[in-house]
């Protein structure tokens, strides 16, 4: 995961965002784009002036972390949850930075999925809206 990767990553996911918009599709929905606000500007750059962007940042303590790691059917160590940790620590410049998108921060320590897509909904409901509402 050095520098090129990270910006390879990101040309790839902000070409599929003009395809699918060419495509016809209103809103998309990308994951792991931007964990910290330069992350973010990095992408952002990418993509046309006027796109109006919604970052999600979902949030669980460190005991829910470990506790889904080690109930999913990929094998986890403690040694690898701590380097995954490490390696992806906690920022919050996407909250303090002033910037063009708005950021829903959800906390789902005690959510399910399908409460924590209720969350994201109720937090930006423009987003889906059908055409025929427009």
């Amino acid at each position: 995961m050095d520098t090129a990767l990270l910006q390879l990553l990101r040309r790839n996911v902000a070409q599929l965002v003009l395809n699918f918009w060419a495509a016809g599709y209103r809103n998309v929905i990308a994951g792991s784009i931007a964990n910290t606000h330069s992350e973010y500007v990095a992408f952002r750059d990418l993509l046309p002036p006027d796109t109006r962007v919604y970052l999600v940042q979902l949030r669980a303590s460190r005991a829910v972390r470990d506790r889904r790691r080690m109930t999913r059917a990929k094998p986890s160590t403690a040694a690898w949850r701590d380097h995954v940790d490490r390696a992806d620590p906690e920022d919050a410049s996407l909250r303090s930075a002033s910037a063009d998108y708005r950021l829903i921060v959800i906390d789902t320590d005690d959510l399910t999925i399908d409460e924590t897509v209720a969350q994201v909904v109720r937090a930006i409901p423009e987003i889906y809206e059908s055409e025929d509402d427009d």
